[in-house]
């Protein structure tokens, strides 16, 4: 296997060796060679050992280390996490004794508090009666604080006569007992003064157990409430539990001890603390409380049951107070009773080798400071983790210990230390092996170079050939466009000059209206596609012009809301007040955006409104504050962000201050669009229901369109969720403002005239934010959706009894605007409404808002009774300021104010010039030469200028062009013609056309006029709709561009402005 690559290498090797040397020198003999390929040989021999011993010591060194420092780091972070948990261990132990000792301390404070309370009201008391009811007192106060902690083992309190009450739980039968002495046997004595007493003299100086002349009962109580619940029985002085005098405080301080009780097998932690007269100098009584240890031990054999350890609490003599060990006894029996058991005296082997240990380390009994921590202690025939912590008491220091065996924590460490070497030797070797074959191979391989070259040609390779397909792909949709679109043209160029046929049938006429909306459609959809074509392939080129946008958008609306009325949907337009009036952009590409959007928008609404609304914002004066139409902060702060990133904030302001951000939203009523689907419907022939397309038609490429033309400008556009039904698409556009042109923002001074305004309109949407922008600018308004409505405002209003109370004040100006559709036209009503409303024409101006279909005898009805002033619907503020400007200033009324604004005063100023001042064609008269070469084309133009009174001149090319007209242009240098002997007016040239085509045809003519004074206009009629097309034709001297198939209206207008100067 390594021995063919090797060969090869040497091979390689020989070859470049001999190359170079043969280069060098003209002539080297056979065996130079052959000792120069024995060196090469033991040389890449020697580097090829020098690298393998180096690698295996490398990799030797490397396990050592590896292992050694894994395995120190690992026990040295195991000793500290042992340390923690040991630490935890014995931290709780302390927290529970402690918690054991505060709740002690509260307990007993709180008794001799009471006690102190009690005695003292009793201090003079001066006959037996009395001291027997100060003892009933304390009795019932000693009880409630017992019976409120059933922790508690007894309580007791002793006084300085020496007679005793106490209360005590015996935790074997589960009974509670009151215990106490025979009144008769003490009298009254002084109290005990704390300054002159010895440590062990008391009152009497005399212990319970030796007080043979006392007599002690004890009674069973209920738990609960403590009554009597049996007979006093007398006990022996032997029975009695522990009950503190004043020998455990000697000093008048509170002081602890351990004290044992037959009734338990747990040693007993006991307090006493004095009871002191008014003056504070002497003790009257001595209150004890009693607490079992069992609690300390049930938490030691909670913590250390899951690692498999000891702990016990021992006094600092070695008293053996409680253990984790539940079996391990902690008292001895005696002939005088249970006494306490040392530590290195139990039971329990690990305790006692723990604290013969301790003692050991100690040397005897343990100082209070000192503290033990050892990882390494043997106790028996395993190692133990030993630690130890004090809980210092008055008198009663105690020791607490705790034992881990050192196997739970390190003894799996230890074990699978030696099997890491183990298996670390074993992988250092396997590498090694490896390695070293490792080595051999990659000696005899290519080298990282020649990989790295190869795979950059290979790239460049991919890179050319996806260039040349992507110029492939746009030369072959360039072509196909032009293909395409000249039998459209022919197509629908004889469709329309069949519809101008008078003698057509209504079935025929029909007919060819359906196809000629087929061919419209199918040219839609050609251009959709050259659309998303100049977007792929980065052709797409933006128009820089000034246009009224605001009027463009208007106009869209007006044109679609026929469409609209027909479907009983609602079209609204709301512009905000600051919205710029003239920016500069490419129009149409605007109005194309919002065209696909309302039109998507029309085709799945069926009822309701669809509303665009627009407001504008200075780049400069970016503000994250502001106010938004519905609640989508989070987009548009997304959209910033955006602008930011692209650093378009920053950049761009610093070019030119007028860039402004103009936000839209287009909403609608429709079915809506999944949330699933918003991403995937703004992709090339994609739907949010593949069903829509047998129900609405559509490619699903005006969205995609839409989204691309958005981009190109600067912006983006999403769709974002609404409340209700619908769908609303919140998009932003980047345009500027001229910057000669000074923003101005409309603010009407409506106030000063008083005006009053009645919106009686059908849709609620318009109507409603018409109302809230005349409310913003504060105009009384009312607002009626019906007659009836209408009628009773109006009556309201135009009160006799009001409206001579309102003569006296400042003049109203009324203006009740109505909507056509409150008028009941399906019979002769209306009328009969028109004549109710007649009698208010002198105190109000109205205005009428028309349909589309409204027919002409109601307008010529609605003009004889003096309303002059109508407008087209929809209405929007726009319309509503030019209807309150007419009616204030009383201008010529408006008598209709026709959909799309100026573009119908256009239509109609060349509809009038079509027909003539004096009853003429628009074109009559002009001559025209036509260069086609596509014969149903010829007819198709031939025909349309013919009807509009040109004389028209065909030929099939371009040289028949430079031909024509090459004879008037040198007998025009001759002097013998002159300008307005010109054969021909106009020239409408096709770009493409065998032998020449347009392009050196009017290269030609240009030259050839660059010697004579004349001009011959020249229009381009091209089938290709790039812009680099326009602007390639008007490179070279073509005066306007038109496109395939012939829009006649707007060709006459071309027409007619190229030749104005030469008629």
């Amino acid at each position: 296997m390594a021995s063919a690559p090797r060969r090869i290498f040497n091979k390689i090797s020989t070859t470049l060796t001999s190359s170079r040397i043969n280069h060098s020198s003209g002539r080297t003999s056979p065996r130079g060679n052959i000792n120069q390929e024995k060196i090469r040989c033991y040389s890449v021999c020697v580097a090829r050992l020098a690298i393998m011993a180096m690698l295996a010591i490398l990799i030797g060194l490397l396990t050592l280390l590896t292992w050694h420092f894994t395995k120190v780091y690992t026990r040295t972070s195991l000793n500290a996490l042992a340390f923690g948990l040991r630490y935890e261990l014995l931290q709780r132990p302390m927290l529970r004794m402690w918690k054991i000792l505060n709740s002690t301390v509260e307990i007993t404070t709180s008794q001799v508090k009471l006690s102190e309370y009690v005695i003292r009201k009793y201090s003079k008391a001066e006959n037996q009666a009395q001291q027997v009811e100060l003892y009933e007192v304390m009795r019932d106060v000693t009880w409630a604080l017992f019976a409120s902690h059933k922790a508690l083992n007894s309580m007791s309190i002793k006084y300085r006569n020496g007679f005793v009450q106490a209360f005590h739980r015996d935790l074997r039968d589960k009974n509670t007992y009151y215990i106490y002495s025979n009144l008769y046997n003490y009298t009254m004595v002084e109290p005990y003064d704390v300054n002159q007493s010895l440590p062990h003299q008391g009152w009497n100086d005399q212990t319970i157990h030796g007080n043979i002349s006392a007599i002690w009962y004890r009674e069973p109580l209920d738990p609960d409430t403590g009554r009597k619940t049996g007979k006093q029985k007398e006990i022996p002085p032997d029975e009695l539990m522990n009950i503190a005098g004043i020998s455990q405080v000697p000093d008048g301080a509170a002081s602890w001890h351990i004290s044992v009780s037959k009734f338990t097998s747990s040693p007993l932690l006991s307090a006493a603390l004095p009871v002191l007269d008014e003056g504070g100098g002497s003790i009257v009584a001595v209150v004890g409380v009693t607490t079992a240890l069992y609690s300390v031990g049930q938490l030691m054999k909670e913590l250390v049951e899951l690692h498999d350890g000891h702990i016990y609490l021992t006094s600092q003599e070695g008293w053996l107070l409680a253990t984790s060990n539940s079996s391990t006894p902690l008292l001895r029996n005696s002939p005088s009773g249970p006494t306490l058991m040392m530590a290195v005296d139990s039971e329990d082997e690990i305790i006692k080798s723990g604290a013969k240990w301790v003692e050991k380390a100690y040397g005897g009994q343990p100082p209070v400071t000192r503290k033990v921590h050892t990882a390494a202690a043997r106790l028996g025939h395993q190692r133990y983790y030993i630690d130890s912590f004090f809980l210092n008491l008055t008198r009663l220091p105690m020791v607490g210990v705790l034992c881990i065996p050192r196997k739970y924590i390190m003894g799996k460490v230890d074990a699978r230390a030696f099997k890491t070497l183990m298996i670390l030797i074993s992988a250092s070797v396997c590498v090694l092996v490896v390695g070293c074959i490792c080595i051999f191979i990659l000696t005899n391989g290519v080298s990282k170079e020649m990989k790295l070259r190869a795979e950059l040609i290979s790239h460049y390779d991919a890179r050319r050939k996806a260039e040349a397909s992507s110029n492939f792909k746009s030369q072959f949709l360039a072509n196909m466009s032009h293909e395409l679109r000249t039998p459209m043209a022919a197509v629908i160029g004889l469709l329309d000059i069949l519809l101008c046929d008078e003698c057509l049938t209504n079935e025929q006429s029909a007919t060819i209206t359906q196809i000629r909306r087929c061919s419209t459609a199918l040219l839609r959809l050609l251009n959709n596609i050259l659309d998303i074509s100049k977007v792929e392939s980065g052709k797409l080129v933006l128009e820089e012009a000034e246009f009224d946008l605001g009027r463009e958008l208007e106009g869209l609306v007006d044109m679609f809301s026929v469409q609209c009325k027909n479907h009983n949907v609602e079209t609204i337009i709301d512009l905000s007040d600051d919205m710029p009036k003239v920016v500069r952009g490419d129009s149409g590409r605007v109005v194309q955006i919002f065209a696909n959007l309302i039109s998507n928008s029309i085709k799945f609404t069926t009822s309701g409104y669809i509303i665009v609304r627009g407001w504008s914002e200075n780049l400069k004066s970016f503000n994250e504050n502001e106010k938004f139409y519905v609640d989508e902060k989070a987009l548009w702060s997304a959209f910033q962000k955006r602008l930011k990133k692209q650093g378009l904030h920053e950049k761009t302001c610093s070019k030119n201050d007028n860039t402004m951000i103009l936000y839209f939203e287009v909403e609608d009523t429709g079915c809506g669009i999944d949330p699933s689907k918003w991403e995937s419907v703004f992709e090339s022939f994609e739907q949010a229901d593949p069903s829509t397309t047998r129900l609405h038609g559509g490619t699903g490429l005006g969205l995609c369109i839409v989204r691309s033309l958005v981009n190109k400008m600067g912006g983006e556009i999403r769709v974002v969720k609404k409340n209700g039904s619908g769908t609303l698409m919140q998009l932003y556009l980047i345009l500027s403002t001229p910057s000669d042109t000074p923003r101005e923002i409309y603010e009407p001074k409506f106030s000063e005239i008083n005006l009053k305004i009645v919106l009686a309109l059908n849709g609620t949407m318009g109507r409603t934010i018409l109302s809230q922008w005349l409310l913003k600018l504060g105009v009384p308004k009312w607002e009626a959706n019906e007659w009836n409505e209408l009628t009773h405002i109006l009556q309201q209003l135009f009160n006799p009894t009001k409206f001579s109370q309102n003569i006296s004040s400042k003049v109203d100006f009324f203006l009740i605007v109505i909507d056509i559709g409150l008028l009941n036209l399906s019979t002769d009503i209306w009328k009969e409404q028109l004549n109710f409303l007649h009698k208010f024409n002198k105190r109000a101006k109205f205005c009428w808002v028309l349909n589309h279909d409204t027919s002409n005898t109601i307008k010529i009805e609605l003009r004889r009774r003096g309303y002059l002033l109508m407008v087209s619907g929809p209405l929007y503020k726009s319309k509503l300021i030019q209807i309150i400007e007419t009616a204030i200033n009383e201008t010529p009324p408006l008598t209709f104010f026709p959909n799309g604004g100026d573009k119908i005063e256009v239509h109609e100023e060349i509809h009038d010039e079509e027909k003539g001042k004096n009853g003429k064609k628009s074109l009559q008269g002009l001559r025209i030469l036509l260069a086609e070469d596509t014969p149903v084309l010829q007819r198709v133009a031939t025909m349309m200028l013919e009807q509009m009174g040109a004389i028209v001149e065909v030929v099939g090319d371009g040289a028949q062009v430079v031909e024509a007209l090459d004879i008037f242009i040198h007998e025009e240098k001759k002097g013998k013609k002159s300008i307005e002997s010109t054969p021909y007016d106009l020239v409408l040239m096709d770009c493409q056309m065998p032998k020449m085509d347009g392009y050196e045809a009017t290269k030609a003519i240009r030259r050839a006029e660059m010697e004579s004074e004349s001009h011959i206009p020249i229009v381009a009629l091209t089938a290709h709709a790039m812009s680099s097309d326009e602007a390639k034709c008007l490179e070279v001297g073509m005066d306007a561009y038109l496109t395939k198939p012939i829009d006649c209206k707007l060709m006459v207008s071309t027409i007619l402005s190229l030749t104005k100067s030469r008629a």
